[in-house]
Formats: C-alpha cells, sequence, structure tokens
C-alpha cells in the first residue's frame, strides 16, 4: 500500500497528468475543425515581403532545432491592406536550418501566393490550408499522456502500486506498447506517402526550371561522456542536395522542392550527394507533376521509389524491439 505522502503525490500526478491529456485532446480536435473549415476559406492574391530563417547567434550544431523560418505575406481582405505570417495550422515551428531554409526557399521575396482568408476573420490566414504542423507528434504525446494518466490513476484509486502476477508493475508495459504505436504510426506514414506516389502519377504537368540545385554541408555536434575523462565534443559532417525548380500554375508562379517521395537524401559523403545533384542543374527544363487542388504541392519524379522503404523499415524496428520487450514482460510477470 501506498503511505500517506506517497498516495498524495500519485493522486497529483494523476490530476496533472488527466489535465495535460485533455488538453492535448482538445488541441487536437481544434486543429481537426480548423483543418476542416479552411478548405472553405475565401482565396485572395497576396504577395511575400519576407523569406528568411532566423537563427540565434549562439547556434553551433545543424542537428540543432533552434532555426526559424520567418516568411510574411500582404493581401487585400474586408477593404484593407493586411500583413500575416501564417502558413499552415499550427503556426511556424521550430526546427532545423536547413528545413527552415527550404520552407523559406518555397517563399521567395516578391512573389505571389494564394491566401486563404477566413471570411469571419479577415485577420486569420493560411497559405497552406490542407497541411498542419505536428499534427503526428500531438497525437504521439497523447497517446504516451494517456497511458501515464490511466497508470496514475489507477494507482491512485487503488491506494498502491499495480503489480502483474509476478510482482512486475503494471505501468512498465507502457514503454513497450508505446514503441508498438510508434511503428503503427509508422506504417501509416509509409501507406500515406504511398497512396501519394500513387495518386500524383496521374497529377497534370506543367513546364518547369531548375533554379537551384547544390550540395548543403552540415555541421553536426555530437557530445560524447566518459566516466573518467571530460565530456569531449566532436564535429561531424553531412551533406544533402538543395534543389529548387519553379514553374507556373494558371497565373500563380511556384517554388519546388521535392524530387520525389522519398524524402530527402542525407548522407555523410560528400561524393554521394555530389553524383544525387548531378542528376539536374541550374536551366534546366524538367515536367512538374503538382496536385491540382494544392498547385503548390508537386514532385519531379513521382514514379520512384527511392527512400519509400525508411518508414517500413523503422515499423519493423518498432515491432521487433517493442514485440521482444513486451512478450519478455508478459513471460515473467504472468508466466
Amino acid at each position: 500500500m501506498l503511505d500517506a505522502q506517497h498516495l498524495m503525490w500519485t493522486q497529483i500526478a494523476a490530476a496533472v497528468s488527466v489535465l495535460l491529456f485533455g488538453l492535448m485532446l482538445f488541441s487536437l480536435v481544434r486543429t481537426w475543425r480548423l483543418l476542416q473549415a479552411a478548405r472553405g476559406w475565401d482565396k485572395v492574391e497576396g504577395i511575400i515581403t519576407v523569406s528568411r530563417v532566423d537563427q540565434p547567434a549562439t547556434h553551433a550544431s545543424d542537428d540543432r532545432n533552434d532555426a526559424r523560418p520567418i516568411i510574411r505575406y500582404r493581401y487585400q481582405a474586408g477593404g484593407q491592406e493586411l500583413e500575416s505570417d501564417k502558413i499552415f495550422v499550427g503556426g511556424p515551428t521550430i526546427t532545423t536550418r536547413v528545413l527552415a531554409a527550404k520552407l523559406a526557399g518555397r517563399y521567395p521575396v516578391g512573389a505571389h501566393v494564394d491566401v486563404y482568408v477566413d471570411p469571419k476573420q479577415p485577420t486569420e490566414t493560411l497559405l497552406e490550408p490542407a497541411e498542419a504542423q505536428n499534427v503526428a507528434a500531438l497525437v504521439a504525446f497523447a497517446i504516451v499522456l494517456g497511458f501515464i494518466a490511466a497508470t496514475l490513476t489507477a494507482h491512485s484509486l487503488a491506494g498502491r502500486v499495480l503489480y502483474a502476477d509476478k510482482g512486475v508493475p503494471l505501468f512498465a508495459f507502457a514503454l513497450p506498447i508505446i514503441v508498438l504505436v510508434g511503428g503503427v504510426f509508422l506504417v501509416a506514414e509509409y501507406v500515406r506517402t504511398r497512396r501519394l506516389a500513387s495518386a500524383s502519377l496521374r497529377w497534370p504537368t506543367t513546364a518547369g526550371r531548375i533554379t537551384r540545385c547544390d550540395v548543403i554541408e552540415e555541421i553536426i555536434e555530437e557530445k560524447t561522456d566518459h566516466d573518467d575523462k571530460p565530456t569531449t565534443t566532436e564535429l561531424r559532417h553531412r551533406y544533402q542536395v538543395a534543389l529548387r525548380y519553379a514553374y507556373r500554375v494558371g497565373k500563380r508562379d511556384f517554388i519546388g522542392t521535392e524530387v520525389d517521395w522519398g524524402g530527402t537524401m542525407i548522407s555523410g559523403f560528400r561524393e554521394v550527394a555530389e553524383k544525387a545533384a548531378a542528376r539536374y542543374h541550374p536551366g534546366q527544363n524538367v515536367k512538374v507533376y503538382y496536385d491540382p487542388d494544392q498547385p503548390g504541392q508537386a514532385v519531379l519524379e513521382p514514379a520512384s521509389r527511392e527512400g519509400a522503404l525508411g518508414p517500413l523499415i523503422g515499423a519493423a524496428v518498432c515491432a521487433i524491439v517493442g514485440g521482444s520487450f513486451l512478450t519478455i514482460l508478459i513471460k515473467v510477470g504472468f508466466a
């Protein structure tokens, strides 16, 4: 049994966890409703006035999430000239320098864009109403909080730590279950990507032109702790291709950054990245496949399966690790 003090702290922790879980669910429902509503917002013309990456002067490693894309645009709505910086549902996100630069590269200063405006509140706008930032992370975090809240609540109601038949605490089962849930998310991402790739083969095409294709070098800071030695810092280099291509749909100009649906290729060898970059060169004419419903979403090689198995491999690892750990706990706890 838990003594009075431990029971009190368990009850407080359970209450906080339940509150956070409820807030997370509320945020998810609100995000989903906003995504649905934004699809029907009015569309007006806007122009990009600011496009840059904001990162701290102390930036030391390109692997850190310490950069933010700053994108601002002007538009007219309700008889007023307004300005906004909202791109996705959920607002701008803190990310790595390279990913922030990739987003900023899609919206260069002076570009004319479609601005989706809430007819009831003209100051509420989006450039990409079908996209949302950090939704998968919110769902994963909500599941973790749900497990924690359920476990602490059960302990609070029972007045003791709950154990399996053989003395294994029940909260130990949460970790492998969370890993397995992560595997489910990866499988869902693989299925989503393959469906998108299949659909993009039927997308309309337009003429495009490569505006940039070079190799980005990232410097990654890795710290190693030793028991009997001071912490050492090692700088590791990795490389990826920075691609930009311009295309036009109707009266709008767009900048694309994706070659295929396999994600950005990252290599520890410059030669590998340079070989990938050599496939395209500035000024080269290309065929661009674009989503007719969201012309800003485009790809050059929709049939390519390069890198497509990444999420599936990650899901297999989660299944093996989580499944093995869960099997061991079940045998130890109930056998």
